[in-house]
């Protein structure tokens, strides 16, 4: 438990040797979904996972978790942890647009970036009917906060796939988690924040990759992904945003993870282990990735 300033948050290190690598989990998911490939990672290099604010072990912030939040509570905590960057960030789900967004706020501190499954399609039913994020306008998202009471669901039970892959002996603990995080959440009280800062991220995105443009330059990027490369259709259109992520940098690479499940770290985990073994290699050697 690291103080940022008044609240802390958590933060699991193992490993050593440079580049130290930055686990991310997806919405509403923790460090400890990382224990299938924690451990692989720690063997060749120093590798982190934590919690957002809110989530696992790790106090509240100040209002909802948006993309802003998370940037600037993540390099507080690494500082605060005394880690070294220049880092390569991993982003499992949502987390790809929190490593894109940290990557942007301060390139110098990121060394390479691996998205896994990051988010592709992303909706929200509004009062108008709903939509992708990205299609939506601002006031559309606000229209659908505060949320019913329906939005909180039962009572969480069990662990259920893919979470119940994880080691036993962590099972009771996420299932903990999820209880605790179920019996502080108040619908009435959401109001979009998380979601428009998502939404903002997607923009950029797409702007940035517009007209075939490759903004990361040769930025090592890695993408492990259930499907195959994006064709050239997939990467114009805008019907999702995880084909725009092949086409981040002019060296990258890209592994299938067929078959899997949304949460590859847990599916297939070492599809996401041999992505971020080889584009630490990368790193060290300073060469390129080997193509897609």
């Amino acid at each position: 438990m690291v103080d940022i300033g008044g609240r802390k948050l958590h933060i699991h290190c193992t490993g050593r040797g440079s580049p130290t690598v930055v686990l991310l989990a997806g919405g509403g998911a923790y460090a400890i979904d990382w224990a299938l490939v924690q451990p692989r990672i720690a063997e060749i290099a120093r590798v982190c996972s934590y919690d957002r604010a809110g989530l696992g072990w790790s106090d509240a912030g100040p209002g909802e978790e948006t993309v802003e939040r998370t940037v600037a509570d993540l390099r507080s905590l690494l500082s605060a942890s005394d880690e070294r960057g220049p880092f390569v960030l991993a982003g499992a789900s949502i987390g790809g647009i929190y490593i894109r967004a940290f990557q942007r706020a301060v390139p110098s501190d990121v060394a390479a970036l691996v998205f896994a499954n990051s988010a592709n399609r992303v909706g929200l039913m509004t009062k108008s009917g709903g939509g992708l994020l990205w299609d939506l306008t601002e006031d559309d998202i606000r229209s659908a906060f505060p949320q019913p009471a329906a939005a909180k669901g039962a009572r969480p039970t069990q662990v259920g796939q893919p979470h119940d892959r994880l080691p036993a002996n962590l099972q009771p603990i996420r299932l903990s988690f999820d209880i605790w995080f179920w019996e502080r959440f108040d619908p009435a009280l959401a109001t979009g924040e998380t979601t428009l800062s998502w939404r903002r991220e997607f923009l950029r995105e797409f702007e940035e990759t517009d007209g075939n443009r490759q903004p990361l330059g040769a930025l090592p990027v890695v993408v492990v992904a259930s499907g195959p490369v994006a064709t050239d259709a997939e990467r114009s259109s805008r019907t999702g945003a995880g084909a725009r992520l092949d086409y981040l940098s002019r060296n990258s690479l890209h592994i299938a993870a067929t078959g899997s499940g949304h949460e590859i770290h847990l599916f297939q985990p070492e599809r996401v282990v041999e992505g971020i073994t080889r584009v630490v290699s990368a790193v060290r050697t300073r060469t390129a990735l080997s193509g897609r």
